[in-house]
């Protein structure tokens, strides 16, 4: 059981055929055969209408249908692809349509397109996007951001945030890393992970950051909600542990270094945390072989305040109330 998904308010593994997990613990069934062990992680489309199963650390992806019907294929650079995690993200057009966002060419590109059609916006030469790779990649509930926790040459792992409004019109919006873009709304360095809270950011930072030198910067192990509106910090806490991925869960932020730790929202404060259930230890993009930890290993189906961790064999689901 390595890709968890919550379609319908149902809760699958896609890759093993479709294998629906009942919630009473019951056996379940299958629609289909399995699409092969390569496929270790999926996304799903806001509107529960497109389904992408993707190699973490491969070339490979496929979009299916919530019935589990074969939309396309879809592949990335192989450049360095065994390192990173792999760049994609299904979001809603302000049209209705459900839109992809990926890198099917280059490491560096990113390109959006219609989901199931695959028209892309803004094809063609003239774009020279900067020597970034794109992954992590995550666009808020209003569909008004896009944000991607990649990482650049030493390695480092940075977040760049960009409008995605204004790139359906200039797809070169997209290429720009440098923080005087008027597109672009926030870069950090050393982030170990990044998750949407509405319009805001959630940042959790690096414990090999260096200690700030002015009052308003991040240090490391350091968990913050960055406003996308006043373009300021909301609040920044110092944690005792590594926060690693961050991930969404009803308006609050599950932290997945480890075992699942969920941190309020519009405090920072611990809420709850479940060591019992093994998240792995990812602290960034570059996962190498590691790719089944962090977000690979949860599904949260927010509109029944809910979740799932896997370990690859067995399944807990934590309701919050």
């Amino acid at each position: 059981m390595r890709t968890l998904a919550w379609v319908g308010g149902t809760l699958y593994d896609v890759a093993a055929g479709w294998r629906t997990i009942p919630v009473d613990g019951s056996s379940g069934g299958r629609r289909s055969g399995d699409y092969g062990q390569r496929f270790d992680a999926v996304k799903v489309s806001p509107r529960g209408d497109v389904v992408a199963l993707l190699a973490s650390t491969g070339t490979d992806g496929l979009l299916l249908t919530a019935d589990g019907e074969v939309i396309r294929e879809i592949g990335r650079s192989d450049y360095q692809a065994d390192a990173y995690r792999y760049p994609l993200e299904l979001f809603t057009l302000p049209d209705g349509r459900t839109g992809l966002v990926h890198c099917p060419d280059e490491y560096n590109r990113l390109e959006i397109e219609d989901a199931v059609t695959g028209e892309r916006w803004g094809a063609g030469d003239g774009r020279e996007p900067s020597d970034f790779f794109h992954s992590r990649l995550a666009v808020s509930s209003s569909g008004r951001y896009l944000l991607s926790a990649g990482w650049a040459w030493h390695p480092v792992d940075c977040v760049i945030t960009f409008d995605l409004h204004r790139a359906l019109t200039d797809p070169g919006v997209l290429d720009s890393t440098d923080d005087d873009h008027p597109a672009t709304r926030l870069i950090l360095p050393d982030i170990s992970g990044t998750c949407f809270i509405g319009d805001d950011v959630a940042i959790s930072t690096s414990s090999d950051l260096e200690q700030p030198t002015e009052p308003d910067e991040l240090a490391g192990t350091m968990l913050a909600r960055w406003s996308m509106t006043t373009k300021e910090f909301l609040w920044r806490k110092q944690l005792d542990h590594p926060a690693g991925d961050l991930v969404c869960v009803a308006g609050d932020i599950m932290a997945l270094y480890g075992h699942p730790r969920l941190y309020d929202g519009n405090s920072g404060e611990l809420l709850a945390e479940w060591p019992e259930l093994a998240t792995g230890h990812a602290e960034s993009s570059i996962v190498w072989g590691k790719s089944f930890s962090g977000p690979a290993r949860i599904a949260v189906d927010n509109a029944n305040r809910r979740f799932a961790v896997t370990d690859g064999e067995d399944v807990a689901i934590v309701h919050l109330g």
